[in-house]
């Protein structure tokens, strides 16, 4: 299961600008991947929209409990001092595409 995050900062709170923030965002972007692995999740990566200030991260996971479970690790869940984060699953586009072609039953 594919999982989309999306999470935004204020322009003030912006970790690029802010070395208040700027430590607890290097640790999330150095730690998430082995940290994601520990709970089965794995981190396909991540984008920054930085004049927006959001990042886009996704994660293939075998079940939403294990993603709240990494969500929730206490170095995972540090930036949320100052960003918002939505977190939702996504399909991919040839799954999208196959649902599409299915006859209505």
């Amino acid at each position: 299961m594919l999982v989309m995050e999306v999470i935004k900062h204020t322009a003030e709170s912006c970790p690029v600008y802010n070395s208040k923030y700027r430590e607890m965002t290097v640790n999330w972007m150095e730690k998430v991947e082995p940290t994601a692995a520990r709970y089965g999740v794995k981190f396909m990566g991540s984008w920054t929209d930085h004049p927006t200030h959001v990042v886009y991260a996704m994660f293939d996971t075998p079940s939403l409990d294990n993603m709240m479970k990494f969500t929730m690790d206490p170095e995972m869940g540090a930036p949320l001092s100052f960003c918002s984060v939505r977190m939702f699953p996504v399909m991919e586009h040839q799954q999208t595409l196959g649902m599409l072609k299915q006859e209505a039953h």
